[in-house]
């Protein structure tokens, strides 16, 4: 039984507007939920809610006008961190998935989350999927691979969406 999933489909990312010619970069941050130290990482969502949702708590009143971006994103391998058996048989423990990342960091402590990134890659998967922290029907992918050879291939497909607060 494979417990890998080949990715086919569109997937969104909200950026500023003014950043269009950034979309298919890795994120600016030094470190996240799923990446530190110099880790690539590009943060998508399944649906634009899941994009609003996932970056409510960095906006700012004074923040420039935001898009999400709708990507085509074709091959790679991920695993789904919501499927117990896969996550199972990856021998991936996902007990801190649902962590707050930047709680652990204010601490000085590193981030729990970042043990499941570290296995995904260890096991060289170009990425994962997962539950959104704050509302469990949504859902996150993140990629630590793309674009290079082997890895999916993901490309702009039309206009950005515009943002609305949720």
């Amino acid at each position: 039984m494979n417990h890998t999933l080949t990715l086919s489909g569109i997937y969104y990312r909200m950026k500023f507007l003014h950043e269009v010619g950034d979309i298919l970069n890795q994120v600016r941050s030094p470190q996240g939920r799923s990446h530190y130290g110099g880790q690539r990482a590009l943060y998508l969502s399944e649906t634009p809610e899941g994009c609003r949702i996932a970056t409510l708590i960095y906006r700012k009143a004074d923040d420039p006008a935001r898009g999400i971006f709708p990507l085509s994103v074709e091959g790679g391998e991920v695993v789904d961190l919501r499927n117990p058996d896969a996550v199972a048989a990856l021998g991936i423990d996902r007990t801190h998935r649902q962590a707050n990342w930047q709680e652990f960091r204010a601490q000085g402590l590193p981030s729990p989350t970042w043990e499941i990134s570290d296995r995904v890659r260890e096991l060289g998967l170009d990425g994962m999927i997962y539950e959104s922290r704050s509302q469990p029907d949504l859902a996150h992918l993140t990629l630590f691979r793309w674009n290079e050879t082997g890895g999916p291939k993901i490309r702009r497909v039309g206009d950005p969406i515009p943002d609305r607060e949720c």
